[in-house]
């Protein structure tokens, strides 16, 4: 399901040129430095690189890859006098945001995002005590697997994913979206999810989604006194996406949080992120304290909406890897039927014995990234870098594409080869996938091993109990697979046309007597 609000090159170049301070004001501060700036494609008055970055007809993380062969892994732009510095490499990555990360971990406030309700998100907040904190709840539950024992849930909605293939395989890509949902509400807050019209999965999907398409109204950001203009005026429709957003924004950070206390109260709540918070709470004396229950419910809310996309399309991108590249499915199977065998399913415990599932699992992140550019960070200070001023107030983008497709590295990079990261393998001892598609440093996310773990579970399974075969049209060619959307923030793919199919009866058998969820999503 892709967005309703992709933005273009143009776009994303402009949203992450946003910056919290007056362009005036960031030109005093670069004044003091007689250091120069990094380098960078010549900038032309007022619109700096726009039209450049406007023209070049790629993504923008594809330009600033190309430009940093000529300019270095360190890019500096301007955008209608904005700074940025776009990174390209993993190295320099390592260097400015980790190792410096008091300078480097904030975040730009983007205007839409405020005033729609959804600047109490921890991908959005500056680096704060308020962040420190959500991000220290949020390690402590998913950085600790058996604090929520989350892979057992996990394990049971993959077995669920399979039942829904074995009853409509054409809607492979439903089964896929309800997959992570599914897992994440269990987890965060003890719901189970029987039906595909559960209004929670679609409370998420809307709010969610919302959320990333709030982040391209950068003209809010460019333009600020738009902001003053009354709803009435003509070109300001951004109130009422607004209005709409708050709503959402309210809805998603109480609903579930509300739900889950009732069923607290009345002894009928499961086990989840949730009721262990509220659980502690208790304990400490902070039950009824306003403060702690808004971040609380800040917490879960933000679980809800960003564990979602991300699984689902590292999903999507792992079945149309197999399409792409059947004999990396053929290998798989060999493995499975080999260490597992044909009279069960593979569970958490055959993880070891399964090397190159965990390696497809590791490429396909790599691949074909899901973010392709992190989201901006803003730099809290003036800093100084291989001779280089980096003003305070400056945009820094890490290039994840950039990093991620770099030949250097990664020989054949646009290939599919799960067998690079096994023993022996020529990245074997390179840096994971997991250590840059999910953020960096101080702000890197919390919930990375989630995915990770559901994205095993649901490979392990999948290949253990069906073929993936691509689909021939009327004339007895292979129908073309389709791509990902390369003008969004999220590079979501769309469902290709393909069959699945039981690899045989004891396959089928295997499925129906799995332990899943409830009742049938159909």
């Amino acid at each position: 399901m892709i967005s309703k609000y992709n933005p273009s090159s143009l776009h994303v170049a402009l949203g992450c040129a946003t910056s919290l301070l007056l362009l005036s004001l960031w030109r005093k501060w670069r004044g003091r430095s007689k250091l120069p700036l990094p380098p960078g494609p010549k900038r032309l008055p007022i619109v700096g690189n726009l039209l450049q970055i406007a023209t070049s007809g790629k993504p923008f993380w594809e330009t600033a890859s190309e430009w940093s062969k000529t300019y270095g892994d360190v890019l500096y732009l301007e955008v209608v006098g904005f700074p940025m510095v776009i990174i390209n490499t993993q190295d320099t990555v390592s260097e400015l945001l980790v190792k410096k990360g008091s300078i480097y971990s904030s975040r730009p406030r983007y205007a839409m995002p405020l005033i729609s309700g959804f600047g109490w998100t921890t991908a959005t907040l500056p680096y704060t005590a308020q962040l420190r904190r959500q991000r220290g709840i949020l390690q402590k539950f998913f950085l600790t697997p058996d604090l929520l024992n989350y892979t057992e849930v996990q394990q049971r909605e993959s077995y669920e994913f399979l039942k829904g293939l074995l009853r409509s395989p054409e809607k492979y890509e439903k089964h896929a979206h309800h997959l992570p949902a599914s897992a994440i509400m269990m987890n965060v807050y003890g719901h189970e999810v029987g039906t595909d019209d559960d209004p929670y999965v679609q409370l998420a999907d809307e709010s969610g989604r919302a959320l990333i398409d709030h982040l391209g109204y950068i003209f809010l950001d460019l333009l600020p006194w738009m902001q003053s203009l009354p709803e009435w005026f003509p070109g300001t429709n951004f109130w009422q996406v607004a209005r709409k957003g708050r709503e959402l924004s309210h809805r998603v950070r109480h609903e579930l949080y509300s739900l889950t206390k009732n069923k607290m109260k009345t002894g009928t709540a499961k086990e989840s992120m949730t009721t262990k918070l509220l659980g502690e709470a208790a304990n400490t004396g902070k039950a009824n304290d306003a403060e702690t229950e808004e971040e609380f419910a800040d917490v879960s809310a933000m679980v809800f909406l960003a564990g979602g996309d991300t699984t689902l399309t590292a999903v999507m991108n792992l079945i149309l890897a197999v399409l792409q590249f059947p004999d990396t499915l053929r290998r798989a199977q060999e493995e499975i039927d080999r260490v597992v065998g044909t009279d069960r399913l593979p569970t958490f415990e055959d993880r070891e014995n399964l090397p190159y599932i965990n390696a497809m699992c590791t490429e396909v992140m790599r691949w074909e990234v899901v973010g392709p550019l992190a989201l901006p960070r803003c730099t809290s200070q003036d800093d100084e870098f291989r001779g280089y001023h980096i003003p305070a107030g400056t945009l820094v983008l890490p290039n994840v594409w950039s990093i991620a497709n770099n030949p250097e590295v990664y020989p054949n990079p646009s290939q599919f080869k799960p067998e690079r990261w096994l023993p022996g393998g020529v990245n074997e001892k390179s840096v994971r996938p997991i250590n840059y598609a999910f953020g960096f440093g101080r702000r890197i996310c919390p919930g990375r091993f989630w995915v990770e773990h559901m994205l095993f579970i649901t490979a392990a399974s999948l290949f253990a109990t069906f073929n993936i075969e691509r689909a021939l049209g009327a004339n007895g060619k292979p129908v073309p697979l389709e791509g990902h959307n390369e003008w969004s923030i999220v590079r979501f793919v769309s469902p290709s046309v393909c069959k699945f199919t039981p690899r045989s009866e004891k396959a089928a058998a295997l499925i129906r007597e799995a332990n899943g969820s409830i009742a049938p999503r159909d």
